[in-house]
């Protein structure tokens, strides 16, 4: 059987032309990131990390050694945590899809279709097999590090779920559209025999894989001597009629670059590798990270330190000097030792310590200080802070204030990672979900399918809670001036629409949909209780009415006995 052709599939997806023009085409993605690779090296050499990156390494080997301080790693951990905290917090039911028809969006059953596929989406994401917990925590840490970051997801191929991967940046090459968002990607790993058997069945292996496999030779097989490039690109022969692989809006292919053979051709409806970038400048593809622009100030301080502890050890040990015509021939210096002789008739000691950099270790640490704090202002490490040391004495109205001053320090990062990562990610879990068999999520209500509607994503985190945060303090301040404006003038009341506000912050605060009464069930309360308010009144009527009856009766009485 002919390598690449399964059985039952009639197309041929050999194409010796195509495979030359990918390879043309990693060259060239290969040469745009060339001029960012020592910049890359200079990075794994200050961050501790195992075999593989930019600077190859003995396995086993760890990276940062030549570190004397440890300021950029651990605030590029606290990056990594803060990030992740507020943009994909797995304790918060945080994706909720919306439709772009604000009036779809208003009906109840639409409300509560889209909290729970809201919540069925999250299931999946966090489900405990597809590690997208570490894959997300990765993810930023490598943006900290490189300013760069793709994570890959992919259902098992036993059909039992997905997975989340991050891999890691110099494995992967990437290229923008038009609009400088990334679609394409490029990534390429050495895999054995036998771990591409798992991955695509031994039918689409070529001919050097078969022949590892069945060599008697078992180490053979778990060589990992093939080069194998995956290329992710829009399909430019897409064509949704057809049955092949061009059916698909984005092409994929799995293509052994020593054979120049393809495993596979086939393509997504989605995105399968979704690659955002910390910041870039404009004209710039590959992002910038806080440990690129800090580079100089990382370096530096450790120089920095470097110096201050030879001085320091100095200081603290330091040279002896005397007079070589004193006799003195031999020093005792350890803890407890006895020095009989070096002390002179006038009390003062023959031996005296050699000025060292003591006089100048204030100012040095001072220095090291003032570059400590750069560092960590880059990592948002106040951003961190503030989310670890919450003020516990604080109104509600000066959580909000203050919620709104954080998103600032990180909505610019945020922003692009939602654009970049989740917005991608998201479309994608909900294309699978929407695709599997069964249905992992709630059929439309018959108004979406009514309208013909597509759902997109919105972020209900902290962040998006930050970012409505300041509508929300602007009103409860607004709030808490009423009573004030209310003694100058009773009217001001009449200016408020009370039910508005209480609807409204439900909505900026991200009170679930479940908690709110519907304006049917408000209308019906309204009805109950002016019904009630009504019988009341009626019953003290007749009350009235029958205790005047009998007040008349009585007087009517009294005169016929007079």
């Amino acid at each position: 059987m002919p390598p690449g052709k399964a059985t039952g599939v009639i197309e041929q997806i050999q194409d010796e032309d195509l495979a030359k023009a990918d390879l043309r085409k990693h060259e060239q993605l290969v040469s745009l990131r060339r001029n960012w690779e020592d910049t890359y090296q200079q990075i794994d050499e200050r961050f501790p990390t195992g075999a593989g990156g930019f600077l190859a390494q003995t396995p086993g080997q760890i990276r940062g050694q030549r570190n004397t301080d440890s300021t950029h790693v651990t605030a590029n951990a606290r990056f990594a945590a803060a990030l992740r905290a507020i943009t994909t917090p797995e304790q918060t039911e945080y994706i909720l899809p919306r439709f772009l028809d604000p009036e779809l969006n208003k009906l109840r059953s639409v409300k509560l279709w889209r909290e729970n596929a809201g919540k069925r989406l999250q299931a999946i994401r966090h489900a405990p097999h597809t590690g997208f917990g570490i894959s997300a925590h990765e993810d930023f840490d490598q943006l900290g590090r490189y300013g760069t970051s793709a994570v890959w997801q992919e259902p098992y191929p036993d059909g039992s779920g997905i997975f989340y991967r991050t891999l890691h940046l110099s494995s992967v090459w990437i290229d923008v559209n038009f609009a400088g968002l990334v679609d394409t990607v490029h990534r390429k790993w050495m895999a054995s025999a036998s771990d591409l058997e798992e991955q695509f069945g031994r039918e689409a292996l070529s001919p050097k894989m078969i022949e590892a496999l069945d060599h008697h030779d078992s180490d053979k097989a778990d060589a990992k001597d093939f080069e194998i490039l995956h290329v992710v690109c829009p399909n430019t022969d897409w064509d949704r009629e057809r049955l092949d692989h061009r059916r698909f809006p984005i092409a994929s292919r799995f293509l052994v670059t020593g054979e120049k053979i393809y495993l596979r051709r086939r393509g997504y409806n989605t995105m399968p590798i979704s690659v955002s970038r910390h910041m870039t400048s404009a004209m710039e593809v590959y992002g910038r990270s806080p440990a690129i622009n800090q580079l100089p100030n990382i370096n530096g301080l450790n120089a920095m330190r470097t110096t201050t502890f030879r001085a320091a050890h100095k200081a603290v040990d330091p040279a002896l000097l005397f007079n070589r015509d004193m006799g003195v021939t031999k020093l005792v210096t350890k803890p407890g030792g006895l020095n009989p002789g070096l002390m002179g008739e006038d009390g003062r000691p023959m031996v005296a310590r050699m000025p060292g950099g003591e006089n100048g270790l204030p100012i040095a640490l001072e220095m090291i200080q003032d570059e400590r704090s750069t560092i960590r202002v880059e990592f948002l490490e106040e951003f961190y802070s503030i989310l670890t040391n919450p003020n516990s004495r604080m109104t509600t109205v000066e959580v909000y204030e203050r919620m709104a001053k954080e998103g600032v320090l990180v909505r610019p990062y945020a922003d692009r990672y939602a654009t970049e990562k989740q917005h991608v990610m998201t479309q994608r879990d909900l294309d699978m979900a929407l695709r599997a068999m069964p249905r992992q999520i709630p059929d439309f209500p018959p108004e979406v399918k009514e309208a013909g509607a597509w759902p997109v994503i919105d972020y209900e985190n902290p962040l998006a809670a930050m970012a409505r945060a300041e509508s929300s303090g602007k009103t409860l301040r607004y709030v808490q001036a009423l009573p004030v404006l209310a003694d100058l003038d009773p009217n001001v009341r009449f200016r408020v629409d009370a039910e508005a506000i209480a609807v409204g912050l439900a909505e900026e605060t991200g009170v679930p949909t479940k908690y709110i009464r519907s304006d049917e069930d408000v209308a019906r309360l309204k009805g109950e209780e002016q019904a009630a308010q009504s019988a009341a009144l009626d019953g003290e009527l007749l009350k009235n009415i029958g205790s005047a009856t009998k007040d008349f009766a009585q007087a009517g009485a009294l005169q016929e006995g007079m």
